[in-house]
C-alpha cells in the first residue's frame, strides 16, 4: 500500500516539480522551445525571489494536501473494516477529524501565502 502511495505522490508532483526546475525553453531558437511554444507549456523565466519562494511554498502546501486527503482514505478505510469494533470506530474518527482540520489549515495557509506573495510581487514591481 506504501509503495502505491509514493507512486501516485510521484505521478502528483513530477509534472510540477519538472516545470518549476525547468530551464526557460520558450522561444523558437531551440527545437525544445519551439515544442514547448506549440504544447503550451512554454516557460518565462522566473528568477525573482518572491514568485520562486511562492512557487516552493506551493508546491510544499500541495503535498501537505494530498497527505490529508491520503489520511481521510485511511480512516474511511479504518471506519469500514472495523466489524462494530467501537475503538476501532473512535480511531477512524479521530484520524478523520484531525485530517478535516489538516485541510482546513491547509486551505487557509494556502490562501495567506497566495494573498503576501502576491502583494510582495504587487508592492516591488515584480510583476
Amino acid at each position: 500500500m506504501m509503495i502505491v502511495a509514493l507512486m501516485s505522490l510521484g505521478f502528483v508532483f513530477s509534472p510540477q516539480c519538472a516545470l518549476a526546475a525547468a530551464p526557460n525553453i520558450s522561444g523558437s531558437d531551440s527545437p525544445l522551445g519551439s515544442v514547448g511554444d506549440a504544447a503550451g507549456v512554454a516557460q518565462t523565466s522566473n528568477t525573482d525571489l518572491p514568485q520562486i519562494v511562492g512557487q516552493i511554498i506551493k508546491v510544499v502546501l500541495s503535498f501537505l494536501g494530498v497527505i490529508a486527503v491520503i489520511l481521510v482514505i485511511y480512516a474511511g478505510f479504518l471506519w469500514m473494516t472495523a466489524g462494530g469494533s467501537s475503538e476501532k470506530v473512535d480511531k477512524a474518527k479521530s484520524i478523520m477529524v484531525q485530517a478535516a482540520i489538516g485541510l482546513v489549515i491547509i486551505l487557509a495557509a494556502y490562501s495567506i501565502t497566495n494573498f503576501v506573495v502576491g502583494g510582495l510581487t504587487d508592492a516591488t514591481g515584480l510583476n
